[in-house]
């Protein structure tokens, strides 16, 4: 398999003053969150009704939008990276 990644959400970077209180973690989860919903919201048609493509081979195909996301914190994250390796 294969991918492209299309964009990158921000990353609010932490200001001593701020880091760790709930009005900034909330700011940090706000500007995440309304990112991502902005991403979203041009791509929900299409995991709805679908998209012609033409391939590379000339054909066209109806595709239906499909977006997976991975969750985890860093111990999760460091033992499934550790278990691609071993796959891989």
């Amino acid at each position: 398999g294969g991918g492209y990644v299309v964009g990158w959400l921000p990353i609010v970077s932490d200001k001593k003053l701020h880091s760790g209180k709930p009005s900034w973690v909330d700011f940090k989860n706000t500007i995440w969150h309304k990112s991502f919903s902005r991403i979203i919201s041009s791509l929900a048609s299409k995991s709805k009704m679908g998209q012609w493509f033409t391939c590379l081979d000339g054909i066209e195909r109806w595709f239906f939008l499909c977006i997976l996301i991975l969750s985890t914190d860093f111990e999760e994250q460091r033992v499934f990276n550790c278990g691609l390796l071993l796959f891989h």
